[in-house]
């Protein structure tokens, strides 16, 4: 592939992705507020996706993570530790619970559901100050499997995907349409771009690279003075 062929794919690429992320984003967005309605109003929180002629192709959910452990107020939780565990303390410029610690303590208190912490070395149950179990954001999760993914390709390729795919990449119009006749007319052109091109292989392979006006011609091709 050339330098030119390269940078012509990028840049289609690159306006592809980018038309496609921004309807992705959006789209993600309104599925999830869909699914949040859903679930108020019938308690649905898992829908299938299907294709226009009804094949399912995967599903959308709402996930609810569960509770999980947080600190609340740092200042209780760190002369918590100061007093039972002095030595996962660091000491800078402020007092603070070293990390891998404080990660140990609320993933165990996430574990049990209640803000407390049995101590393995003790045996003791602590009633962990300045640590609340919080709920989290409920969001989406989209499962397509990979016969899913070949339905959707399928159906991108013959064309009847619809408005799930944005005006910059879907496909022209089909024939019968009021498209009948650019699509004539791009047929004519790719018809004699192919003619064109089978003349230059055939010059190619006649030796043309040899000929003495080799070199001004690629001057011409590239744009340099006639």
């Amino acid at each position: 592939m050339s330098l030119k062929d390269t940078a012509r794919a990028v840049a289609v690429l690159s306006t592809l992705a980018d038309a496609i992320g921004g309807q992705l984003k959006d789209a993600k967005k309104e599925l999830e507020a869909g699914l949040r309605a859903a679930k108020e109003e019938t308690g649905t929180q898992k829908i299938s996706v299907s294709l226009g002629e009804g094949q399912d192709i995967g599903t959308a959910s709402l996930v609810q993570p569960k509770a999980a452990a947080a600190v609340t107020d740092p200042d209780k939780f760190t002369a918590w530790v100061i007093e039972n565990h002095a030595s996962e303390i660091t000491r800078r410029f402020v007092t603070e619970v070293k990390p891998g610690f404080q990660k140990k303590i609320l993933t165990e208190i996430t574990a049990a559901g209640v803000a407390e912490w049995a101590d393995p070395e003790t045996g003791v149950i602590h009633e962990v100050p300045g640590v609340a179990m919080q709920g989290r954001a409920a969001y989406t999760r989209l499962t397509v499997p990979d016969a899913g993914k070949d339905a959707i390709a399928q159906a991108w390729r013959e064309g009847r995907l619809g408005a799930a795919v944005p005006p910059a990449i879907a496909p022209g119009p089909a024939e019968g349409s009021q498209g009948d006749g650019e699509v004539e007319k791009l047929r004519q052109e790719l018809a004699e771009l192919k003619e064109r091109d089978a003349w230059l292989s055939a010059l190619e392979a006649a030796g043309v690279d040899n000929w003495q006006g080799i070199d001004h011609a690629r001057e011409l091709r590239d744009g340099g003075a006639s």
